[in-house]
């Protein structure tokens, strides 16, 4: 009886000696983000810029990207596979719209680059923000009129 006694009172005293070297040390770096938490469907549910632009041609310049986009626009559903298409590429379905689905490849380049391509269309590449289990942001840099502006979407899981 004494011995299984003494047995847990060295590891206790082993385990709370070195408590303080098994502490992680937190910072505030950006870590990065896996493909795994990439996997599955995804909906862009918000679209706004930081500058305002006329984005659906109406003469009437607008931050808020989203509300001008069509019902159609807005039946969008991208979906992000584990399977390996190519070297470094993941497999994925991109239903753009209401009427146009795409096979594709994708995947997350220097660890914060969300990287796609549907089959027959440019390559898109995004810088991932901010990312839960149910919910990421990305953005795009891009110009307009000469004016520096950032894209910002907002991705809900579906």
């Amino acid at each position: 009886m004494r011995r299984p006694i003494l047995y847990l009172f060295i590891t206790v005293f082993f385990m709370t000696s070195c408590n303080d070297h098994l502490t992680i040390e937190k910072n505030n770096d950006p870590q990065g983000y896996a493909d795994s938490q990439f996997v599955g469907s995804w909906k862009i549910t918000a679209l706004s810029s930081d500058v305002a632009y006329d984005w659906n041609n109406d003469g009437t310049t607008e931050r808020d990207i989203y509300s001008t986009w069509s019902p159609c626009q807005r039946d969008n559903l991208f979906t992000f596979t584990g399977d390996t298409a190519t070297a470094g590429d993941k497999k994925g379905t991109f239903k753009i719209n209401c009427s146009l689905t795409k096979t594709g490849v994708w995947q997350i380049a220097n660890t914060k680059d969300l990287v796609y391509t549907p089959a027959g269309l440019s390559p898109e590449s995004e810088r991932v923000i901010d990312m839960t289990s149910i919910q990421f942001q990305s953005i795009l840099l891009v110009t307009l009129n000469g004016q520096p502006a950032t894209i910002t979407k907002t991705w809900t899981r579906q």
